[in-house]
């Protein structure tokens, strides 16, 4: 499966708020299209986006580590604070996280190849 560079939206908290009521009233059917992710701020995107988190991304797509842990070793970065990065960018919704089983390690996936910022949007 080929994937998709993900779209980065810097849009302001008025444009948002707007399209939130038009979505309310049916006016909208979605305020956020596919493979777009939604930032109020560059200030956002820099400290959600940091070095250290943009380094766990690449790794995942490139190196495809079978484990959150397999992939601290991979960055020599420490166990825990890989562990909390993975899961703010799962949130965030760049990276998805699949648990094989029971008792089997998270295996962090990466959902977009690449990322294309737009601040006009």
């Amino acid at each position: 499966m080929k994937l998709k560079k993900a779209r980065i939206v810097v849009r302001s908290i008025d444009q948002v708020k707007k399209e939130w009521k038009a979505a309310l009233k049916g006016k909208l059917r979605s305020i956020q299209s596919r493979n777009e992710v939604v930032f109020l701020s560059l200030n956002s995107i820099a400290k959600l986006l940091t070095r250290a988190r943009l380094q766990l991304m690449a790794a995942i797509l490139k190196g495809k580590p079978k484990s959150i842990y397999a992939l601290a070793k991979m960055v020599h970065r420490d166990f825990k604070n890989v562990h909390s990065d993975v899961l703010l960018l799962s949130e965030l919704g760049f990276i998805e996280l699949k648990s094989q089983g029971q008792r089997e390690a998270i295996t962090p996936v990466a959902k977009y190849s690449g990322f294309e910022v737009n601040l006009a949007a």
